[in-house]
């Protein structure tokens, strides 16, 4: 090189730019020929190089003269006209000062330290014109944005004065419609003291009076209590009086129980009346008949309906099973109605009929349906509906044996009201069914 001054300022600018050439080249050329420091970061890209060994780079371009001239040829052969200007020492004015002052460091020509001191001042310079630019532009902004405040000031403190002004008269009347309440008020509170002094001594004859109540109440409540006493020592006489005569009139009614009842053996035992083997609804005719199996069964309570004691229930069949399980098939109704009814015959020694219409059951429909002990099944003849069955054998009852007809027909309600039958809507059975 032309000049072995020691080196001179370079700026921040070109430095960077300087090791990012370096970086560049590290990459063509031969690892054996890179300076020793620089080895470890050859197989680095040239981004992670320029990230990781930088100040290396630097280092490496200040001392190591061969990999200065290596990256001083690279620079050379892509500006050769500007790097030949930059050695004849007549830079030109329109270059990129950063581009020179990277071309006068790696090839040092004469004066080349001056050269760079010179691009410093220069960009320093303009760095230093920019920032008082940028400082004047804050300062002029700054200096608008505080007019502005002033005149929003000036404006705001003239609003406040005129505010000022008004809330001044305006307070004036205040205190004025403030005197006048006041005056009002203490009137007011004048005419209330003598009101509360009028109260305070109602109060007191108030309280008098019921002091006086009070312990007149007291006398009447003893009074009362003397008189409550001796009304309950009165009722328990009664009470007395009364179980003697129920214990009296209960022993003359069971001696009269005992003699109708003896007197009722003995007129069944002189006339030789004994329980029949058939019962008058077995008469009647049915389209598929069955045996009957009345229940001897006597059941601990009876249903308000069957209170009156040994009662006929006659059900009328698909009524019932209808309203209360129409979705099953007409055998699996038949079967739930009869299996339950049995349980009801049970427990309360009904005797049972249920009538179902025969023109809606295959042939043989009784003869294969399971019939618990106590429930009859019959099945109206050829032609005949399930109507005509319960009223021959409503007919076939002999008259004032209690009768029950379950069933929500209106037609077959009224010939059980006219035959003198209790009629029951299917629905209260089925109830009663399902408890």
């Amino acid at each position: 090189m032309a000049d072995s001054t020691p080196e001179g300022p370079l700026p921040a600018p070109a430095r960077q730019q300087l090791v990012a050439i370096a970086a560049e080249v590290m990459s063509r050329t031969p690892v054996a020929e890179l300076p020793p420091s620089l080895r470890r970061f050859a197989r680095f890209a040239p981004a992670k190089r320029l990230r990781l060994g930088a100040s290396e780079i630097a280092a490496a371009l200040a001392g190591d003269e061969p990999f200065r001239t290596a990256v001083a040829q690279v620079v050379l052969d892509t500006s050769p006209e500007l790097a030949e200007q930059i050695r004849a020492g007549n830079p030109p004015e329109t270059a990129d000062p950063i581009d020179v002052a990277v071309i006068a460091y790696l090839t040092r020509p004469a004066g080349w330290a001056e050269l760079l001191t010179g691009i410093t001042d220069r960009l320093e310079a303009v760095d230093a014109r920019r920032s008082a630019d940028a400082e004047l532009g804050r300062l002029q902004a700054e200096v608008a944005r505080l007019a502005e405040a002033n005149r929003s000031l000036v404006a705001e403190r003239d609003s406040a004065r005129a505010a000022l002004r008004t809330a001044a008269t305006g307070r004036a009347d205040e205190l004025a419609d403030l005197q006048r309440r006041l005056r009002t008020a203490q009137a007011e509170l004048r005419t209330a003291t003598r009101a509360s002094e009028q109260a305070g001594a109602e109060l007191e004859r108030l309280q008098a009076e019921r002091e006086q109540q009070h312990a007149a109440a007291a006398a009447e409540l003893r009074r009362l209590r003397l008189r409550l006493a001796d009304l309950e020592a009165e009722l328990e006489t009664a009470r007395r009086a009364a179980r003697s005569t129920r214990d009296h009139d209960s022993a003359r009614l069971w001696l009269l129980l005992e003699t109708l009842g003896s007197a009722v053996t003995g007129l069944r035992r002189e006339l030789g009346v004994t329980d029949p083997q058939v019962r008058p609804a077995e008469l009647v005719e049915s389209g598929a008949a069955m045996a009957s199996r009345p229940s001897t069964v006597d059941g601990p309570l009876l249903d308000r309906l069957l209170e009156a004691g040994p009662i006929h229930l006659i059900v009328d069949g698909y009524n019932l099973t209808k309203t209360g399980y129409g979705s099953l098939p007409l055998a699996d109704q038949r079967s739930r109605l009869v299996g339950s009814l049995g349980p009801l015959a049970a427990r309360t020694g009904a005797e049972v009929t249920v009538a179902f219409d025969g023109t809606a059951a295959p042939p043989g429909a009784a003869a294969v349906l399971p019939t618990p002990r106590g429930v009859r099944v019959l099945f109206s003849a050829t032609g005949q509906l399930a109507d005509d069955l319960i009223r021959q054998l409503l007919r076939a009852e002999p008259p004032g044996r209690p009768v029950a007809v379950a069933s929500s027909d209106a037609e077959v309600a009224a010939s059980a009201r006219a035959a003198g039958a209790w009629p029951v809507s299917a629905q209260v059975l089925l109830s009663r069914l399902e408890r």
